[in-house]
């Protein structure tokens, strides 16, 4: 999974990781930011700090786990390191609605990790370019996770022969079911209302649309 998010890391695309387990989830995003250190792609000089005391540096793919109308941050909400600074740290939304955010020092300390992987429950109303689902998820972790990727979905399982592997992934599908909660529908139908408010706007900024008198007003979201 880690391979296959520097492959795809290396052409530009967005991966999705989907982990069976927190445990999982944090093991992995560890390595990856720790080779993305090592390959000079993050800087450990200026260094903040999110839930229980996990390193948080510029660049790295982090997650908010705190509703916070103050700053517009939401629960689940994917985001890309800016900056930081003793008082705040700057977030960019990973989504295409570029969505800029703030958060303090201590909301990073209690409500921040890194999201380089997560579990299903991390993803749901989530798309990237690409999704890689672990092994030992659930029916809903195959669900979503498989559902994720715009180009690229791919399932792992750990077996010794093919039939193996196939009793695996069925024994993967009847484990539990996948369930959308309302705020992860909402807040899907938001990010793509966004996005096509942005592409519509990148597209009236290339010039005048033949037979659209109108096409110079904005829209509004």
């Amino acid at each position: 999974m880690i391979d296959v998010y520097f492959e795809l890391h290396a052409r530009g695309k967005r991966v999705t990781l989907v982990s069976g387990t927190n445990a999982e989830a944090d093991a992995i995003n560890d390595a990856i930011q720790q080779r993305r250190v090592d390959r000079g792609e993050l800087d450990v000089r200026v260094v903040a700090w999110g839930i229980g005391q996990q390193r948080i540096l510029v660049g790295d793919t982090v997650q908010t786990r705190r509703n916070d109308r103050l700053t517009g941050v939401e629960n689940r909400a994917q985001w890309v390191v800016r900056g930081i600074r003793d008082e705040y740290l700057s977030l960019v939304s990973v989504s295409d609605s570029g969505q800029v955010a703030r958060v303090s020092t201590e909301y990073a300390r209690e409500h921040l990790q890194l999201a380089y992987a997560s579990t299903v429950h991390g993803v749901q109303g989530d798309t990237a370019d690409a999704s890689v689902v672990g092994p030992d998820v659930d029916a809903a972790g195959l669900y979503v996770g498989l559902t994720r990727g715009r180009l690229y979905n791919v399932g792992i399982v750990v077996a010794r022969t093919d039939a193996a592997a196939r009793e695996c992934l069925a024994e993967s599908m009847q484990r539990g079911t996948p369930e959308l909660t309302m705020q992860d529908a909402v807040r899907a139908a938001q990010a793509e209302v966004r996005r096509a408010a942005k592409n519509r706007e990148s597209a009236m900024a290339t010039g005048p649309v033949v037979g659209a008198p109108s096409a110079g007003r904005g829209i509004g979201v």
